[in-house]
C-alpha cells in the first residue's frame, strides 16, 4: 500500500480523502473492496487517527464508503455521481430506470458504432458468447450486465458510463418474487426472431449507428415487455 504523506498546506483530512477517492474512481478499489484497517491508514498517511477518521467520515457521507461496525469500511459506490443516482432509485422506480436506460444505452450504441475499437468489439463478442453459454440464471444475468456495461464503455464517453452504472439495472432484471420458471422466462427471454443482442453486435461491427440504435431500442423494449409479463405472472408457474 503506497500513499503520499499529507502536507500542511491543505487540511490533512482533505488530502487523505482525495487520495482514497482517486483509488475508488480509478477502479483500483472497486465497489465491495474492504479498505485497509485504520492502523494501516494512519501509518501510510503519517496522520493522526482522528484525522483519518474525519477523512473517511466525509467519504461515507458522500456515499462512496460504507462503515460496517465490527467489520470495517467498504467501497459502496464508484463515484459521487453513482452514489447520488443510487439514492434516487428504489424498487418502485422501475419505469424510471427503464426510461433512463433507454436514453443512455441507445445513444451509447450510436457512439459505439463509430468509436468502438477492435478490442472492444472482440470483448463484446466474448461476453455475448459467455452469456449465451451460461446455464444458470445468476451467471447469465452477470454476463448480460457485463455485456451492457461494455457496450456503454465502447461509446468512449467515461461520463456516460458513470451515469449508466449508477442506474440500478439489477432491479429491472429481477422483478418481484418470481417462480423459477417465470424468472427463467424473464431473464432468458423469448425472442420471436433473432436475439437483438446479436443484431446490436452485428450493427457495431458494420459501423452502422442507425442499425445499432434500432437494435438497442428493440432490445430494451423486449426487456420492458418481459418485465411486465414476469410481474403479471406473479409467483405462479406462468
Amino acid at each position: 500500500m503506497s500513499f503520499r504523506p499529507a502536507t500542511r498546506h491543505v487540511p490533512m483530512s482533505v488530502q487523505i480523502g482525495d487520495q482514497v477517492r482517486k483509488r475508488i474512481t480509478s477502479g483500483e478499489w472497486a465497489v465491495g473492496t474492504k479498505l485497509p484497517g485504520e492502523h494501516d491508514l494512519v501509518a501510510a498517511f503519517g496522520a493522526s487517527r482522528a484525522t483519518v477518521r474525519e477523512a473517511l467520515r466525509g467519504l461515507i457521507h458522500a456515499g462512496l464508503l460504507e462503515a460496517r461496525p465490527g467489520d470495517g469500511t467498504y467501497v459502496r459506490s464508484a463515484s459521487e455521481l453513482d452514489a447520488v443516482l443510487r439514492r434516487q432509485i428504489s424498487p418502485r422506480a422501475v419505469d424510471s430506470v427503464f426510461e433512463v436506460r433507454e436514453a443512455l444505452e441507445i445513444y451509447a450504441a450510436r457512439l459505439a458504432a463509430a468509436r468502438a475499437t477492435d478490442d472492444e468489439l472482440g470483448e463484446l463478442a466474448v461476453l455475448l458468447a459467455d452469456r449465451d453459454a451460461a446455464t444458470d440464471l445468476k451467471g447469465r444475468l452477470e454476463r448480460d450486465i457485463r455485456f451492457h456495461d461494455a457496450l456503454v464503455a465502447a461509446s468512449g464517453n467515461p461520463l456516460l458510463l458513470d451515469m449508466y452504472r449508477g442506474v440500478d439495472r439489477a432491479s429491472t432484471y429481477s422483478p418481484g418474487e418470481l417462480s423459477e420458471r417465470a424468472r427463467r422466462r424473464f431473464l432468458v427471454g423469448e425472442w420471436e426472431d433473432e436475439d437483438e443482442h446479436h443484431a446490436l453486435l452485428s450493427a457495431l461491427r458494420q459501423r452502422d449507428p442507425d442499425a445499432a440504435a434500432d437494435a438497442a431500442t428493440r432490445l430494451l423494449q423486449h426487456a420492458r415487455e418481459a418485465f411486465v409479463r414476469a410481474e403479471d405472472g406473479g409467483t405462479g408457474d406462468g
